[in-house]
């Protein structure tokens, strides 16, 4: 397209908005491969699809799922409101100066109060004054309208207009707020995208949709030239590594899969986590040799809480534990006692800002013998959230909320080190954390997503792309969005943060981390939420042999620490720096607790395709089986005995073991 030098560009949907409701077009910048849809949702079926870097004419902005848009320029279809007023933010400022010295709590003409909700909406001796959605049904606006009202003075238009859209809105008592742009859909030109060969494509009157999060809004009314066009770009090359395309009887999800029993992506691509392809390490490079059960690849139609692949399971503490609390954390001494982190319920009836304020004093741990099967009880009561456990010579090392601390045998709790990042509303809390070889290794969160927060781009600025990623995922800490470690003995001695170095970079949320009998260091990642199906999201399973980092990766320098797959999957990867993954995971697999166990790995998913999985080596690659379907697995580990325990957000101890038929 051709352009002009001098052009009202623009930044952010809210621009977007503000140009399309002055009879506009936007021009937009695709900032990754998108599909192209006849609705706006990831449902809708695909009509084709435009490149990173291409530039769209954008002819209106939708809701997810909406019929109509929130703006157009076509004036003749009818429209939603973006926003909504509130009476508490909107509507009682107005009333209380302008109607309350009739209609207050004090002085009720009519007996009518305006000056707060339910009075208001309860009405006076003559009934109701407001019909929500209803203005001409509604005497308080034809009184206002009329300028009956109020007795002094008069509303301004601009104040009327604001009583008006209250009441057809539904006159509700908080104001909504606009959708955020990931859940936006844009409505393009026709010309802007290569249609698909199938029959959706081929029908007549299509209308065209693109996802509000894969495109940059660049100027309002006139065409970019190709260098404007280009300082939308992202910085980075396209990635080249991700999951292969879903099938078509995968389910489709838009969800990020922290609610539900199964997740998805934005774009709805998926697939099992036993199709994985070969991307990640080959499995001689890890000392996998176990063989695959061959399983189907996982399905909503498995059988619920029922092993597979030759393993059987047994439930524990179903009286005290289960519809009763969450178990996110479990480890064990070698004696057989089990230890158990306790949190509230993870979905049934909670106090929402219990379960998102990892802060709270709500949690304990409880200790039962897992030998002699009894003396079960509570130590650590009114703690923070509790992500991770370690026990070593003698006492309970733990990641509470910003955290790590220890609890000797026998004794009360003491804190080792605080500061690290913490995000409560996505459970960032530090995470896992495990001792191997005098070190005390933490699988530290960040608090920043990439799509769901907004697009992570390194390479701006002086810091390396790789350490800029980091920065930018672990809000500024430099203890997050990364395996962080300390010498145990000087972490006692010290007993501060400033004892800590990074181990490796590049993950965004590492919930699960284990040690196997080598010493080297596994552990999961949480990537980015809400990704295109055609990029790697970032979930995946990591190796880290800490015999392998260089003299000065060990002497401290972050920038020599090994780098993963996120932030960087969301704009290219294959690096000479980078680290590949040993599985990648489906987008939103969101895996969590992992362990070393019957010479193998064995991690569980929370979001898609939830479940305990275990690892193969299937022809010289690394494939994930899963042998038990559950929502949502937590915690994993291994007893003194070998075997695997897992513990659910919905309060049950499961012990799984080899050999059973079936």
């Amino acid at each position: 397209m051709g352009g002009v030098a001098d052009i009202a560009l623009i930044k952010g949907m809210e621009e977007a908005l503000s140009c399309l409701a002055g009879g506009q077009p936007v021009y937009a910048v695709l900032q990754r491969n998108a599909n192209v849809r006849n609705q706006p949702h990831t449902q809708g079926c695909q009509l084709g699809r435009t490149s990173a870097g291409a530039l769209v004419r954008v002819e209106a902005i939708f809701g997810q799922e909406q019929e109509l848009p929130f703006v157009s320029l076509d004036r003749s279809v009818g429209r939603v409101s973006i926003s909504t007023p509130g009476f508490d933010e909107d509507i009682q400022p107005l009333l209380e100066e302008n109607c309350g010295a009739c209609h207050s709590s004090v002085v009720r003409q009519a007996e009518l109060q305006v000056t707060e909700y339910e009075p208001l909406m309860a009405g006076g001796q003559n009934g109701p004054v407001v019909e929500p959605g209803s203005p001409d049904a509604s005497s308080l606006w034809t009184q206002i309208r009329s300028g009956a009202m109020p007795m002094v003075g008069e509303l301004g238009d601009d104040e009327k207009a604001l009583i008006y859209d209250w009441i057809v809105a539904g006159a509700t008592r908080q104001r909504t707020e606009p959708a955020p742009a990931s859940e936006m859909w844009l409505r393009v030109s026709s010309e802007d995208f290569t249609r698909a060969p199938n029959e959706c494509a081929q029908n007549g009157g299509i209308v065209p949709f693109i996802s509000a999060q894969l495109a940059l809004p660049a100027s309002c009314a006139a065409i970019p030239n190709a260098d404007q066009i280009a300082a939308y770009l992202p910085k980075v090359e396209p990635a080249s590594v991700g999951p292969a395309p879903a099938s078509s009887d995968s389910p489709q999800n838009a969800d990020t899969g922290n609610n539900t029993k199964s997740g998805g992506n934005a774009e709805g691509n998926s697939q099992s986590a036993a199709a994985a392809p070969p991307r990640g390490m080959a499995a001689g490079r890890v000392g996998i040799h176990v063989a695959p059960f061959n399983l189907s690849p996982p399905s909503e139609s498995d059988p619920w809480l029922v092993p597979q692949g030759g393993f059987c399971a047994e439930q524990f503490l179903a009286d005290k534990l289960q519809d009763k609390f969450s178990i996110t954390a479990l480890t064990f001494a070698p004696d057989g006692r089990l230890f158990i982190a306790l949190d509230h319920h993870a979905t049934r009836n909670f106090d929402p800002n219990i379960l998102y304020d990892p802060y709270h004093a709500s949690r304990s741990i409880a200790i039962w013998h897992s030998i002699s099967r009894d003396s079960y009880y509570e130590i650590l009561r009114e703690s923070s959230r509790v992500t991770g456990m370690a026990w070593h010579a003698g006492a309970l090392y733990l990641n509470r909320a910003g955290e790590v601390g220890r609890i000797v045998d026998g004794g009360g709790y003491e804190p080792l080190a605080g500061g690290f990042a913490v995000s409560g509303k996505d459970f960032h809390a530090n995470n896992g954390l495990v001792i191997s070889d005098g070190w005390l290794y933490i699988s530290a969160g960040g608090v920043r997503d990439g799509y769901a927060d907004g697009i992570i781009v390194p390479g701006d600025g002086d810091l390396p792309a790789e350490t800029l990623a980091t920065n930018v995922a672990a809000g500024g800490n430099p203890f997050g969005a990364r395996i962080v470690r300390a010498r145990l003995d000087r972490l006692l001695a010290e007993r501060s943060i400033g004892v800590f170095q990074t181990a490796a970079r590049g993950v965004r949320n590492p919930y699960g981390i284990a040690v196997d009998p080598f010493g080297r260091i596994w552990f999961t990642d949480n990537g980015a939420t809400n990704v295109p199906g055609d990029f790697n999201a970032g979930d995946e399973v990591d190796l880290l042999d800490p015999r392998t980092l260089s003299a000065a990766a060990n002497a401290g320098d972050v920038n020599a620490t090994p780098f993963y797959g996120f932030p960087m999957v969301l704009g290219g990867v294959n690096k000479d720096w980078w680290t590949a993954p040993v599985l990648v995971l489906p987008n939103s697999a969101a895996p969590t607790g992992i362990t070393w166990a019957y010479n193998t790995i064995f991690f569980a998913n929370y979001g898609h395709d939830p479940g305990l999985f275990r690892m193969a080596n299937a022809g010289g690659r690394i494939i994930a089986e899963r042998i038990m379907h559950s929502w949502p697995v937590q915690a994993v580990a291994t007893a003194p005995d070998g075997a695997v325990w897992i513990g659910t957000g919905e309060g049950m101890l499961f012990r799984l073991v080899p050999g059973c038929v079936g």
